[in-house]
């Protein structure tokens, strides 16, 4: 039996429900990030805050030193500016200025006309060519889209990848190449590749098959110890219907309408990075009457007991509007080590009738 500490949580609407516009800050602003790509004006909606009692939860805000507004400031003090050593005059005779000055008080110059001359090397300029980063999209069933990302200059690189306020971190091969499946969110699909010390990639491609889909995403940065577990059709934990990480579920289940399946996003090889779980169940083709228990576990390790964990939640379904509910709470104490904190109202519950 899986110990378990039911957080009995509901979450009080804080944000009226709205899109969760491309390329916003979802998960970036609440973890105290640089703003992703797309500025201020594509933030996504928020439509909650989940709320926890009290006793365990602690906003994530960096507390603040009193500032002494009667204080006076250091006046900067004026660097001392480097003087110039003298060099000789270019219309000196051409004698002067081959020859070494006597005191070595001047360096040698030498006419233009003089100097040999450079040829570019070609496989500098290829090199520079192939640093363009390139990224294409392809759709594949159950409204996935694989990404090809290919930048020469970015070999075991990490690399950002956003897309409709969904991140996640992934790591190129030695070649700077990176190949993943990405669950989309959108039937107007734009990704973009962020690599942190030079320029990124984008690509944009039409899914068709988005509105067949139901689909809960879970993301957050670093070492939470989230989850999520959707329980389909009247299963308990580790019964057959149970997908979770440890038993992801089959695309072919779901392409029979039978189950639906984990997509796991973020590389663990990354220090830091930004991880993303998402469920999807084909509604639009189930085979089955019933439902879909959604929920989200908080499993209390050595890496967060005691502090505070962020997570937020995407959802999206067809013919409704996505949104996204932020999560911030304080973990218990290390003695409670291996425990869970089970939170039920992070997503809403699928109902599904066969087709």
């Amino acid at each position: 039996m899986r110990k378990a500490l039911t957080a009995g949580t509901t979450f009080a609407i804080a944000l009226g429900i709205g899109f969760v516009m491309q390329y916003g800050d979802a998960l970036a602003s609440r973890l105290g990030v640089d703003e992703p790509i797309g500025g201020p004006e594509a933030r996504s909606a928020r439509d909650a805050q989940a709320e926890i009692p009290e006793e365990t939860v602690a906003v994530l805000a960096p507390a603040r030193p009193p500032v002494d507004r009667g204080a006076s400031l250091p006046v900067p003090q004026e660097a001392a500016v480097p003087q110039m050593e003298a060099i000789p005059r270019l219309d000196q005779p051409q004698d002067a200025l081959d020859a070494e000055a006597v005191d070595g008080s001047a360096p040698v110059l030498a006419r233009a006309d003089a100097l040999p001359a450079v040829e570019p090397d070609a496989a500098v300029l290829a090199d520079v060519a192939a640093c363009s980063p390139e990224m294409t999209a392809e759709t594949l069933p159950l409204a996935m889209v694989r990404l090809s990302l290919t930048d020469a200059c970015h070999p075991q690189a990490a690399v950002k990848i956003h897309h409709r306020g969904m991140m996640f971190s992934a790591l190129t091969d030695a070649k700077g190449q990176l190949q993943i499946d990405v669950p989309a969110l959108t039937a107007q699909a734009l990704f973009i590749a962020d690599f942190a010390d030079g320029p990124g990639a984008a690509a944009a491609i039409v899914v068709p098959d988005i509105d067949d889909i139901d689909r809960a995403v879970l993301q957050w940065q670093g070492d939470e110890g989230v989850q999520v577990h959707a329980l389909e059709f009247g299963a308990g934990y580790d019964d057959a219907g149970h997908v979770w990480s440890a038993s992801t579920g089959t695309p072919e289940a779901a392409a029979g309408g039978t189950g639906g399946f984990m997509t796991a996003l973020g590389d663990p090889a990354i220090s830091d990075a930004y991880h993303a779980e998402v469920y999807t169940f084909p509604s639009g083709h189930s085979a089955r009457n019933g439902q879909v228990i959604l929920n989200v576990e908080a499993e209390v390790t050595s890496g967060n007991c005691g502090r505070d964990v962020s997570a937020q939640s995407i959802q999206i379904a067809p013919q409704q509007d996505p949104h996204a509910v932020d999560l911030t709470m304080t973990m218990p104490d290390c003695d409670a080590i291996g425990e869970f904190l089970v939170l039920k109202n992070m997503f809403a519950d699928l109902t599904l009738a066969a087709k």
